[in-house]
């Protein structure tokens, strides 16, 4: 009995894992999974979501809401989200162990490092070796080390220190650095008593952390900390962020002389683009590198709030603290765009709270047509008589 579920995962797993490995044309295989998934799904009468993209959903009705306002770029970044959530969208809910996620992305990293070094002019590792933390710069750089920074939180839940250190030495490797950053954090809080991790990481301290966040970021994109980072390190902040001083500095305007209107009412999808385009001069479309600030402009403080007190809501701890990862991400980077990154988010959380006898994690079904459960959807295979 073949599952059209496990056919359809395995699908999104094998492009998304081709289009994050080879890049270039082959990544567009990927914007097959919402047409294929979502057909499949009214097809067979059944829509299913992991709790864990709960978030997600909020953003996409979000998005609908706020329509007449996006632009063509804010829909691109809602089909890439559709990416990420749908391939479970069939029901199907993964087995895989740790050591099997983690070769499946050693493979993927060996292969995207091999065909960055062979398009290169002068082969293998023309250029000799390269590690330096400071200038983000390594031979072995891949997008793949935010996945292993997931799966140093997955070995964390379960105590396993050492299989936590080998991820987040694969993580230091691929040079992610907040990656390597949210690993050690989410590593730190899991060796704090189980009580007060369990207590910390709701919506009422989640929330407000958040939203503390964005105040020092929308302070740091005016330059309210210039001088104590040039008396500190001896270099500017826009160099000291990697160029995010800069970039920070009109979508901080926009913030600060949006309010109060921003509490309730986005400016749409895409619209950070626009301002890094037109205002920051900088002529083309470019990204922000801070999801906190994208979501707080495009969708308003009001979903922000709701956003963040989502992802701190689950009962179970595990999912909890894969969001707390994914959280810190948001800070510097523009994971709500990373399709793969949303995608190894639901496959990780799913198979660490199986492996810790919690919650499947997978929502009670989205849509039934007609208002009942249609049979299980599968292909029969019969063998023949020899």
């Amino acid at each position: 009995m073949l599952r059209v579920d496990a056919v359809f995962a395995l699908f999104c797993f094998l492009t998304i894992w081709a289009g994050v490995a080879f890049g270039s044309a082959i990544r567009y295989l990927t914007y097959f999974i919402p047409v294929i998934g979502l057909s499949a799904a009214f097809a067979t009468g059944r829509l299913h979501m992991p709790d864990l993209y709960r978030p997600f959903l909020l953003l996409l009705v979000a998005s609908i809401a706020f329509a007449p306002l996006a632009t063509g770029w804010g829909w691109q970044d809602i089909y890439l989200i559709l990416i990420g959530i749908l391939p479970f969208c069939l029901g199907y809910q993964p087995r895989l162990t740790w050591w099997q996620v983690f070769f499946g992305f050693l493979a993927g990293t060996l292969v995207s490092i091999a065909v960055q070094q062979a398009s290169g002019s002068g082969g293998f590792f023309s250029k000799g070796l390269k590690f330096d933390p400071l200038m983000s710069e390594s031979t072995f750089e891949s997008q793949f080390g935010l996945v292993f920074g997931m799966l140093g939180v997955w070995a964390a839940l379960k105590r396993r220190w050492g299989l936590y250190l080998l991820a987040l030495a694969a993580s230091v490797l691929t040079l992610k650095r907040i990656g390597v950053i949210a690993a050690v954090l989410c590593g730190l809080v899991c060796l704090l008593p189980r009580p007060l991790t369990d207590k910390l990481l709701r919506p009422w301290f989640m929330v407000p952390l958040n939203l503390l966040l964005l105040s020092l970021e929308v302070m740091y994109g005016f330059g309210t900390f210039d001088r104590l980072i040039t008396d500190l390190t001896g270099t500017s902040s826009n160099h000291f962020s990697m160029g995010r001083s800069f970039l920070w500095h009109w979508p901080s305007r926009e913030i600060v002389e949006g309010l109060p209107e921003l509490a309730v009412l986005g400016k749409g999808a895409g619209h950070v683009y626009e301002v890094l385009m037109y205002k920051a001069g900088i002529g083309h479309k470019y990204l922000l590198h801070s999801d906190l600030m994208k979501i707080t402009l495009e969708y308003g403080l009001l979903v922000f709030i709701g956003f963040f007190g989502l992802a701190y809501a689950f009962k179970s701890l595990a999912a909890r603290m894969f969001w707390l990862y994914f959280n810190i991400l948001m800070l510097t980077d523009n994971v709500l765009i990373y399709g793969y990154l949303i995608f190894a988010l639901g496959l990780c959380s799913m198979c660490a709270r199986r492996e810790l006898n919690e919650t499947d994690g997978m929502m009670n079904t989205l849509y039934t047509r007609f208002g009942r459960p249609r049979p299980e959807a599968s292909v029969s295979a019969q063998r023949g008589s020899g």
